[in-house]
């Protein structure tokens, strides 16, 4: 497992966000506050750009648990709660086996 890291930045009324790394317990809550952050300063520095659609490379992302899993859930209500749409992009094998046996992968755009 690698270090686990998060990227993002806005285009239009997307925000494109790269995680790269392991989404576990132990770096899912600093995710998760680093996507919250993400998202606000954003839509301040958006100009009155609602962000519409949240797209999620994880490419990188090479493991996954239960943890994780929540993480990617709760982007997806964020997004749905600010009737936007969320996108996954680019899952490697096992993240697409998790998201299609828990039936996570219905919540998303693949």
């Amino acid at each position: 497992m690698s270090e686990t890291r998060i990227a993002g930045c806005r285009e239009g009324d997307r925000l494109l966000i790269t995680l790269q790394g392991s989404l576990d317990a132990v770096s899912v809550e600093a995710l998760q506050t680093q996507l919250y952050d993400l998202t606000r300063v954003y839509d301040l520095i958006g100009l009155g750009l609602p962000v519409r659609h949240i797209h999620i490379d994880v490419a990188g992302v090479d493991f996954c648990d239960a943890a994780g899993l929540r993480m990617l859930v709760a982007a997806r209500r964020v997004a749905e709660a600010r009737q936007a749409t969320c996108h996954l992009h680019d899952p490697q094998p096992h993240l697409r086996w998790l998201l299609r046996a828990t039936r996570a992968a219905d919540l998303f755009d693949l």
